[in-house]
C-alpha cells in the first residue's frame, strides 16, 4: 500500500514537471526546459525501476498512469491560473 502511495505522489510530481518541460520547450526556454527534462527523466526512470521490480507491477503501472493524468491536470490548472 505504501509503495502505491509513493508511486502515485512521484508520478504526479514527474508528470507535473513533464508538462512544465513541454510548455517551457515550446516557449524556447532552453535552460529551464533542460533542467526540467533532467529532473523529469530521473523521476521517470526511478518510478519505472521500482514498478518493474515488483511482482504486482500491473497495479503499480495503473497507479502510475492515474498519477500521470492527475499531474498533467494540476499543471494545466496552474498554467490557467497564471493567465
Amino acid at each position: 500500500m505504501l509503495k502505491l502511495i509513493i508511486i502515485f505522489v512521484a508520478g504526479v510530481i514527474e508528470t507535473y514537471l513533464f508538462t512544465g518541460w513541454s510548455l517551457s520547450a515550446n516557449k524556447g526556454q532552453k535552460y529551464l526546459s533542460s533542467l526540467l527534462m533532467f529532473v523529469y527523466m530521473t523521476f521517470y526512470l526511478l518510478i519505472l525501476d521500482t514498478a518493474f521490480k515488483d511482482t504486482n507491477s500491473k497495479l503499480l503501472i495503473l497507479d502510475y498512469a492515474l498519477s500521470c493524468g492527475v499531474g498533467n491536470y494540476l499543471r494545466m490548472l496552474w498554467e490557467q491560473k497564471k493567465k
